[in-house]
């Protein structure tokens, strides 16, 4: 009996080693088995004990692959008797666990199943692991005499046979189902024979091959079944000779060669069920067990009708392939030849496969005289290295004259040590001359690109830069270089409009097309050396045949010219507006005083002429107010103070302040409904924009219309006024440039209304420096609805 000192717990190798070979035998959690049962009983019945235990220990618990008195299948690892087992060598035996200072505390002594007496021997494997213990147990003190220890260590020896023998049944069964497997789903017939030569399994190949089911087949000796006797008789007599004994026209005519030591393959035409005669390639191998010992034989065959029917069916896939097919062997010795050719010879070297079969020589003489070093040096390097050959050049047909061809082929290693070539050899002539004319049109490209005056940069999907045209390379001062987008601002000096303001990423234009935008018209500035380039971008993606986005194009115009112009145009409109503001102002005070009488009677003969002056006077104010405004728009001169207060308030004064250039017109203006909002603005600056709304849909309304204002949310944060009228709407010809400077829908000097053609222009520049958007929707002949965008916020204590 072992000692009751505790015992130290394996290394952690040890144990995990252990655990392995456990698993190794695939028992865990298999359901109950009587083989393992008897064990049991048996051990109970020779110990006189109520309990007993087929136990398994894993990493965290005792598994009972068989038990006998107790109703659980396992328990917790640290509470088990069993770990004491494994852990130690022989038979371990508890007589009182209540006494035992190791198990007085155990959950299963002081409680359910109440353990007062344990025996465990250990099932040890092959390789020295303890995997478990055969255990007996009993409720009250007792120890085994000598005879019942031994017969536990006995049976316990017999259980790990029984995994063993268990283990081994499984991998029998497992090789079993692979060789069936292997034989069901092979490509060649399969016939599995006896020693004597009788049918005992056929695969469905087989089955397929020779029209008969297995059934059919089992039993029957497969000579008589398969085999014509003509054949066999020849046979015999041939291996008869060659053996120098007789040998019987049967199965031994297929075995014979094996008593031999040799494998041989061999041609027969077998019977079909049918009658037919079925052309196979026939391999016999020997099948021995494991001591050696002949129990069958499985004989293969090969169907060479299908490989028959492959072979035309490639004569025919060839005869279509353009160009030729073939196969080239190079020999050690300097020889060589052609196994196979296909039809295409005579078109690509003006040879028939009978000149070329013996010899390289023929193709070699046809080879361009400049070429030939150069595709002789090419096939001996390939054949060295057996790497892919690939090499283009020149052939003298007799019929059409020097062509070109692509010659591709793949060299294998040969046992003799010769190279066989796969290969294809294709006409190329036609793509050669269009490649020519390809490479012609790229050079004539490429020149027209370098003598654009504008600057064209493109680059691929991954934003490389691909092209730089001269006028890119001279207004970047550089050519493209292998750089990340994200350093295009700093190295190319990409600016906005206002020549100060460095490009994002994100803003450039060439990017902007990448991502799929078609970007028109953008004004931007090339600052280098400090000398500020303005220019008009325009970008568009680029698309491959397929349709698949293969990278952007930008085309840069140089508008620094027009830009110094429109500034020269613009300090001159500032210097005359600021000069004849002064004297302009004086002029229509005093017509004003004039025409009011407040200087005195006038004369009624004079009166309509001063009242005409003093109109002009201020139509003239109002043009000036309007240049000196779009001036100081344009300049980043005008100051907005912005301040957050509610919308309504600004509409109504808005009404309140054109209702009578509206009443003059016959026209009246309506406020429809208004969203409880604030917005953040220049409220002098709104108002300007709402009276040139205003003003524009009073002057442009049959008399007797409504000019209708309203204000809706667009998005819970973004509120839109609108400004619809009935007029006669917007021309197409119109719409583009309505809001540019000047731009008037009728501008012929018999145009019925007045105005600057600045209105729009100026409340465009007003509405985007107060964070907005401006806008219109028309309907021709019928219609104009102006609206602006703010960003807004709802007001505190507003129903929603």
């Amino acid at each position: 009996m072992e000692s009751s000192k505790s015992i130290p717990a394996p290394s952690q190798p040890r144990e995990l080693s252990r655990l392995a070979a456990l698993l190794r035998y695939e028992i865990l959690d298999t359901p109950d088995e009587s083989a393992f049962d008897d064990f049991t009983q048996l051990a109970a019945y020779i110990c006189g004990t109520p309990i007993a235990l087929i136990s398994l220990v894993d990493d965290h618990r005792q598994w009972f692959k068989s038990r006998l008195g107790l109703d659980v299948s396992e328990t917790p690892r640290e509470l088990s008797f069993c770990t004491y087992t494994i852990e130690g060598q022989g038979l371990f035996e508890v007589e009182d666990a209540q006494r035992d200072a190791r198990f007085c505390d155990n959950p299963l002594v002081t409680g359910n199943p109440n353990i007062r007496f344990y025996a465990g021997a250990p099932l040890t494997s092959p390789d020295g692991y303890n995997l478990g213990t055969l255990c007996v147990i009993d409720r009250q003190p007792r120890q085994l005499d000598e005879a019942q220890r031994g017969a536990l260590v006995r049976l316990s020896r017999q259980i790990m046979r029984l995994f063993e023998e268990r283990l081994q049944a499984h991998r029998y069964a497992e090789q079993a189902a692979l060789q069936q497997a292997l034989l069901n789903s092979a490509a060649s017939a399969m016939i599995v024979t006896t020693v004597d030569g009788r049918v005992s399994g056929v695969n469905p190949t087989a089955e397929r091959l020779f029209g008969y089911s297995e059934q059919m087949l089992i039993g029957h000796p497969l000579t008589s079944a398969l085999f014509p006797q003509e054949a066999l008789q020849r046979r015999a007599t041939i291996l008869g000779n060659a053996l120098r004994e007789p040998i019987e026209p049967g199965f031994a005519v297929l075995t014979a060669p094996l008593l031999e030591g040799r494998r041989e393959m061999r041609e027969w035409r077998l019977l079909h069920r049918n009658g037919s005669g079925v052309p196979v390639l026939l391999n016999v191998s020997a099948i021995h067990d494991e001591r050696e010992l002949l129990r069958g034989y499985i004989v293969s065959a090969y169907d060479l009708a299908h490989q028959e029917h492959l072979q035309l069916r490639l004569q025919q896939i060839a005869a279509q392939v353009p160009g030729m097919l073939f196969q080239f062997c190079w020999r050690p010795d300097g020889n060589s030849s052609f196994p196979y050719l296909s039809e295409g010879v005579e078109d690509i070297y003006g040879l028939s496969a009978a000149e070329m079969e013996p010899s390289i020589g023929p193709v070699y003489a046809r080879v361009h005289p400049d070429d030939r070093e150069h595709v002789l040096a090419s096939i001996r390097q390939a054949a060295s290295t057996l790497t892919p050959w690939h090499f283009e050049h020149r052939i003298d047909h007799p019929r059409k004259g020097v062509i070109w061809v692509e010659a591709r082929a793949t060299p294998m290693r040969q046992p003799d040590g010769s190279v066989l070539w796969h290969g294809l050899v294709t006409d190329i002539t036609e793509r050669k001359a269009e490649q020519l004319e390809l490479d012609k049109q790229q050079e004539m490209n490429r020149r027209l690109l370098e003598a654009l005056s504008e600057a064209v940069v493109a680059c691929d999907a991954d934003c490389n830069l691909t092209l730089f045209n001269h006028t890119a390379r001279r207004w970047h001062g550089l050519d493209a270089q292998q750089i990340a987008p994200e350093q295009w601002p700093d190295v190319y000096h990409l600016y906005h409009a206002d020549g100060v303001t460095q490009m994002r990423p994100e803003e450039i234009p060439l990017i902007r097309a990448l991502r799929g935008e078609h970007i028109r018209n953008l004004e931007m500035t090339i600052v280098l050396d400090g000398t500020p380039r303005y220019v008009l971008a325009n970008a568009d993606p680029m698309y491959a045949s397929n349709g698949q986005q293969n990278g952007a194009v930008v085309v840069l115009h140089d508008i620094t010219e027009r830009k110094q112009i429109e500034i020269l145009q613009r300090d001159f409109v500032s210097t005359v507006s600021h000069e004849l503001r002064t004297p302009l102002t004086s002029i229509t005070a005093s017509l004003g005083l004039i025409c009011g009488q407040v200087m005195g009677a006038v004369p009624e003969h004079l009166q309509e002429l001063l009242d005409i002056a003093h109109q002009n006077s201020k139509r003239l104010s109002t043009l000036i107010d309007d240049l000196l405004d779009i001036d100081k728009l344009y300049a980043g001169k005008m100051r907005f103070e912005l301040r957050t207060q509610p919308l309504q308030p600004l509409l109504e004064q808005a009404l309140r302040s054109n209702q009578g250039y509206a009443e003059s017109h016959a026209v009246s203006i309506a406020l429809g409904d208004c969203p409880a909002v604030s917005i953040t603005v220049d409220a002098m600056r709104l108002e300007q924009v709402l009276s040139n709304l205003l003003s524009n849909a009073a002057k442009y309304s049959p008399a007797g219309e409504t000019v209708a204002m309203s204000a809706r949310l667009v998005a819970p944060q973004r509120v839109r006024v609108s400004v619809c009228d009935k007029g006669p709407g917007i021309t197409e010809a119109f719409r583009e440039r309505i809001f540019s400077k000047f731009a008037q829908a009728d501008s012929s000097d018999t145009r019925q209304q007045g105005g600057t053609g600045l209105g729009l222009a100026i409340s465009k520049e007003l509405i985007e420096h107060m964070n907005g958007e401006i806008g219109f929707d028309s309907t021709p002949r019928r219609r104009a609805c102006f609206w602006f965008e703010l960003p807004c916020h709802t007001l505190k204590g507003a129903v929603p």
